[in-house]
């Protein structure tokens, strides 16, 4: 029986979601991806890369699904040839011209395939994924954010309606209580006092 890498795969910039994915060893990073994506709920039509990492997750080596001059053909690349680490560390970039979603994936353990299990397979699923047209920079967890970013909102509405204010005293200034041009003709002069006391 072949080997398999169980790996931990979560966001970079959503918490709380994460799959166990098992992968053996002579599969592809293509299916890999299939099956991050196959997780996750994302389209797969899009391009994506795998980055071999050090233990700070800084990116290396590159396997990409598309033809790309710097980077290894994913679908050529068995994954296992790439694994020297107990604890080998990937990134994973999907969609980079528009999504740009970022995840990592780590071996967790290594173990004999299964008898009756199809590799790839996700053996555990946590936390709901985020949907995929959604920016991830805006998926704010941190309370002590969220409420930063409801106080910016209620300053915006405050300067809006600042604005208004402002355009309706300027309107109240034009503003002539008989009109551009008055009719003298309409003056009732008995009603102008001039100087003169009432009988």
């Amino acid at each position: 029986m072949s080997l398999v890498f169980r790996f931990k795969v979560t966001f970079e910039d959503v918490n709380d979601v994460e799959r166990i994915i098992d992968v053996g060893a002579k599969h592809t990073f293509r299916d890999f991806h299939n099956k991050i994506q196959e997780a996750i709920n994302f389209d797969k039509v899009r391009t994506a890369s795998f980055y071999k990492a050090n233990d700070s997750w800084r990116g290396g080596e590159e396997f990409c699904t598309d033809p790309k001059p710097s980077a290894k053909a994913a679908g050529a690349s068995e994954l296992g040839k790439f694994i020297d680490d107990p604890h080998q560390k990937f990134l994973y970039n999907y969609d980079p011209a528009e999504g740009d979603w970022n995840l990592r994936a780590e071996v967790i353990k290594l173990f004999r395939a299964e008898t009756g299990v199809e590799y790839p397979h996700i053996a555990k699923s946590n936390g709901i994924a985020p949907k995929q047209f959604v920016d991830p920079k805006t998926i704010i967890d941190d309370p002590s954010a969220k409420l930063f970013k409801e106080a910016d909102s209620l300053i915006e509405g405050l300067h809006d309606e600042l604005d208004d204010d402002e355009d309706e005293e300027e309107e109240d200034d034009d503003f002539n209580l008989f009109g551009d041009q008055v009719d003298e003709s309409e003056i009732d002069e008995s009603q102008i006092n001039d100087d003169k006391p009432l009988d």
